[in-house]
């Protein structure tokens, strides 16, 4: 999300995000984040997969621009922090269920923008 005002918080430079265009960043105004960029755009979403938990900043980006958990790969949209595919290997055939329950619980997204080549919290 882009906003007009003012950047409070350095997040982190996108020439540190690497191949998968997205890391974690602790100590945030907001706590521990994942932050990346998707098609283009900057974001940074709450860190922690809705099915188990784990750390969303430990994933990567996907051809598609969604955000990719690194333990069953379930894939969140960072724009609406919304599950868009539910988890997958053991839990595939009960990708549905998962995604229609634990992924009604949105991913909390922040306002961030890019400015000198970083990404920066909004206010």
């Amino acid at each position: 999300m882009t906003t007009s005002q003012e950047p409070t918080s350095r997040l982190v430079s996108v020439d540190d995000l690497g191949a998968s265009q997205v890391t974690v960043v602790d100590d945030t105004p907001h706590g521990t984040l994942a932050v990346g960029i998707s098609d283009g755009k900057p974001f940074a979403v709450s860190n922690k997969c809705r099915h188990l938990f784990a750390s969303l900043g430990k994933g990567e980006v996907n051809e598609d621009g969604c955000l990719e958990c690194p333990a069953h790969h379930a894939q969140f949209d960072v724009r609406s922090g919304k599950m868009v595919r539910g988890p997958q290997g053991a839990f595939k055939p009960i990708s549905g269920a998962i995604k229609s329950t634990t992924g009604a619980r949105k991913l909390k997204t922040y306002p961030v923008e890019l400015r000198d080549g970083a990404i920066w919290l909004s206010a």
